[in-house]
């Protein structure tokens, strides 16, 4: 994603929603640790946290982290137990299943969802996408 954005840095919007696996047991706790740390300011901080540290993923952890990040540990806390937390999570999800999405990273180039993964693929669909709206 880091390789797309900077390669269309005026023509991308990057939407990034949480969808935790439901077998994963620490995938919801996650959703909300960096979901709290955005409500300071600090979601990809906490969400890069995260993804380097996914084999040590704890309330513990989380906590650490959000101590690292310089946020407001209560607030954090508060904002992790939060029921709006939760919603906005749950709302994500079926927003993710109404579009087909089962796993996860999934990912979606104006609406349509590629048939690979590579950076070759979505630059070439993000081009197409571009000229089609040139046209249009």
């Amino acid at each position: 994603m880091d390789q797309l954005i900077k390669a269309f840095p005026n023509d991308l919007k990057f939407v990034y929603k949480n969808y935790p696996l439901p077998f994963h047991k620490n995938a919801m706790p996650a959703a909300k640790a960096a979901i709290a740390a955005g409500r300071q300011g600090k979601y990809w901080e906490m969400n890069k946290k995260i993804f380097e540290n996914y084999r040590t993923l704890s309330e513990e952890n989380y906590l650490k982290w959000a101590g690292e990040l310089g946020l407001d540990i209560e607030k954090f806390k508060a904002d992790m137990a939060s029921p709006q937390t939760t919603a906005l999570i749950t709302t994500e999800m079926k927003q993710a299943g109404a579009v087909g999405v089962r796993g996860t990273p999934t990912f979606f180039i104006n609406g349509k969802k590629p048939a690979g993964r590579s950076f070759e693929l979505y630059k070439s669909m993000i081009e197409d996408a571009l000229k089609a709206k040139k046209k249009g």
